[in-house]
């Protein structure tokens, strides 16, 4: 009958899940681990998971642009040094408020992103290549700027801390943030004739091409969503 056949179809989408073998993988190490360690999901304990995989994610959206148009950024980790030391000494030495340092953070972002891929899109070098060297001229930068220093969370203003210590109905802001930018892109991707031009671009670039897609602009925003979120 109808029901048994929606059932047998339920079934057979669940079993073809790609995501089904990595959610089998995460119960199974949070139940190893818990049993390790009863304390791992504790209420601090999943405050902190939430909070470390939170800006995990958020690099994963941006890259995912990217993989989705057939190239790669190797350099968000560098990036996200870079503007963790500039963004946090800039917030030290002037005491400005959480939107400025977060807007200094994502022009920083942004500006890695464009380099990449105005590399990428229009010099037409390879993702793999331009990637991998801005990833150490990046983390060169870095080191030259940082010569050593660090910065404490009591040098930083209380609207900087309050980003990753307060939280609306216990939920932190971090972990808010990061699923409210996740449902936006994935929502874009899926609804809108130019987000499926990604798509396109990653499946075959050259039917792309004749079907008139601006592939030179998508990659280039790719990289520069990319910059962004890792700022």
């Amino acid at each position: 009958g109808t029901p048994a056949k929606s059932n047998a179809r339920l079934l057979d989408l669940v079993l073809r899940a790609r995501e089904l073998s990595i959610a089998g993988a995460l119960v199974v190490l949070v139940v190893v681990t818990t049993i390790v360690n009863p304390r791992f999901l504790s209420a601090q304990g999943v405050e902190d998971i939430f909070l470390n995989a939170s800006i995990l994610a958020l690099l994963a959206v941006g890259q995912a642009m990217v993989v989705i148009t057939r190239n790669i950024d190797l350099s968000v980790g560098s990036v996200v040094g870079l503007v963790a030391f500039v963004a946090g000494d800039f917030a030290s030495n002037t005491g400005q408020n959480v939107v400025v340092v977060l807007l200094v953070g994502l022009l920083i972002g942004a500006a890695c992103g464009l380099v990449n891929g105005l590399l990428v899109s229009f010099c037409r070098v390879p993702a793999l290549v331009v990637t991998l060297g801005t990833l150490y001229v990046i983390q060169g930068l870095g080191y030259y700027i940082a010569h050593g220093e660090q910065i404490s969370a009591s040098e930083l203003p209380s609207s900087v801390l309050s980003l990753g210590n307060d939280a609306i109905l216990g939920v932190p802001y971090l972990p808010i943030i990061t699923v409210v930018i996740m449902l936006g892109i994935g929502y874009y991707l899926r609804s809108y004739s130019s987000g499926r031009e990604y798509y396109a671009i990653g499946s075959n670039p050259e039917a792309a091409r004749l079907a008139g897609v601006p592939i030179r602009r998508r990659v280039l925003t790719a990289y520069i969503i990319s910059g962004l979120l890792a700022g």
